[in-house]
């Protein structure tokens, strides 16, 4: 049974643990570096404590990052929100020993003392805006430890100009603060939102897309069983004594019977690779059968129409190599079958060789008719799957459109390609390409 996709709600969770956890190594060299720097200038006035919080900083910085190690490595240990409160409580640690570190500096009153810590502590809290507000929560807290200790401190000190200024400059700059937080917060919640909107409308029709190849695959079968019956009787029928006019039923029944039967094991093998349920088996096989194969399956209908299929095996191809057989028979029955279909006089020539491409060994089949040709507007859409390039070509010859959409698809699992040139009445050449190893 296949997994419920995640609400919207799961990945806007999701995508924030991932924001929270994102660009922590150059955040912590960034602690790190103005711990440093603030220990140092203060360390001839206060070495014991300078030492103690520099440690205290350190460890600090060393958790957060051993969390963002294990979250890149054992996601899976831990939800979302429990991702969510870890980084939280980490923050919330470092707020305390930033905003500590801080009051101590604070408190001796000295103006080169207090405007090294508001600078400082002014450089945390403002670099932590987009890093944390992914979860407001969490900058809120993160902050609040950091400036609240500070600002304590402050109002313990002798109320002169230059503290009540410093204070007042405290607490502009913390509102500023909480509210670029809330801004920043909410405009990535926004894109968060429109991102989980996004994923669960393409995952919404990736799952009706195999849904519908689920289907198709599952009722052509259903159809291809009784079809096969049908035409077995149809068979053992054309073998008895029959009058003109049965004989003529009989032949009609056959023809539309074996019609239906190629568009349902067109519409099987679409199927089939659109659900990824295709399944290729490399094996020994010999290229020049597999041509003489597809020439001799489309020679009477070619004879019929009064067109001469010429085929051309080049001297340097393998008489053995290993490839898919199957798939290759099918781009080239498709080719072919296609140039028959649509040539109405001329000629058809199917041409095979080897080459090489980026060091590995490829066949390369061409397929040339004297067709109608194809406008060069219309040719991109003769490889989707339903749509022929002129919509009049579906009354004319049939079909269901969907045998260039499934070479394609084979040329694609194969590792080649399949291409096209074709100039308006002079006709079109198809090139298919796989690769093989030459045995």
């Amino acid at each position: 049974m296949r997994a419920s996709l995640p609400t919207p709600e799961q990945r806007i969770a999701k995508r924030k643990v991932e924001l929270l956890f994102e660009n922590v190594l150059v955040s912590q060299a960034f602690s790190v570096v103005n711990a440093t720097i603030v220990a140092l200038l203060r360390y001839d006035e206060q070495p014991g404590e300078m030492i103690v919080w520099w440690s205290l900083v350190m460890a600090a910085a060393s958790l957060r990052l051993t969390a963002a190690y294990m979250f890149r490595a054992r996601r899976a240990d831990m939800s979302d929100r429990q991702w969510i409160r870890l980084k939280g409580g980490l923050a919330l640690l470092s707020g305390l020993i930033w905003g500590a570190g801080g009051a101590m500096i604070l408190r001796t009153g000295s103006p080169w003392a207090v405007m090294v810590s508001a600078f400082t502590i002014a450089g945390m809290s403002a670099a932590a805006v987009p890093l944390l507000s992914a979860e407001l929560r969490i900058y809120v807290l993160y902050s609040t430890a950091m400036l609240a200790p500070c600002l304590i401190a402050l109002l313990t000190l002798p109320l002169t100009k230059w503290t009540a200024t410093v204070i007042l400059m405290t607490v502009m700059f913390w509102v500023t603060l909480m509210s670029s937080a809330r801004r920043f917060a909410n405009a990535l919640r926004r894109e968060v939102e429109r991102e989980a909107e996004l994923a669960v409308a393409r995952d919404l029709a990736e799952e009706a897309s195999r849904a519908k190849s689920a289907f198709l695959a599952n009722m052509s079968h259903e159809i291809r069983t009784p079809m096969n019956g049908l035409l077995g009787i149809t068979e053992v029928l054309s073998l008895m004594e029959l009058s003109k006019k049965e004989s003529e039923l009989i032949d009609v029944l056959g023809r539309a019977g074996r019609s239906m039967m190629a568009v349902l094991n067109q519409i099987l093998n679409f199927s089939q690779l659109e659900s990824g349920q295709y399944e290729m088996a490399r094996q020994r096989c010999s290229p020049i059968e597999l041509v003489r194969d597809v020439v001799q399956m489309h020679e009477a209908a070619a004879h019929l129409k009064g067109l001469t299929l010429h085929h051309d095996v080049a001297a340097d191809v393998p008489e053995h190599v290993l490839s898919s057989p199957q798939d290759i028979s099918n781009v080239m029955t498709i080719l072919v079958g296609n140039a028959v279909k649509f040539t109405d006089r001329g000629s058809i020539d199917l041409a095979v060789w080897t080459g090489r491409h980026q060091d590995q060994a490829m066949l390369y089949v061409s397929v040339a008719d004297t067709g109608p040709g194809i406008p060069e507007m219309a040719q991109p859409k003769l490889f989707r799957a339903f749509s022929q390039a002129d919509d009049s070509l579906t009354r004319n010859f049939g079909g269901v459109g969907l045998g260039l959409a499934t070479a394609r698809r084979i040329a694609e699992l194969m590792g080649g390609t399949i291409e096209v040139e074709s100039t308006p009445g002079q006709g079109s050449r198809f090139f298919f390409s796989a690769p093989i190893t030459p045995l």
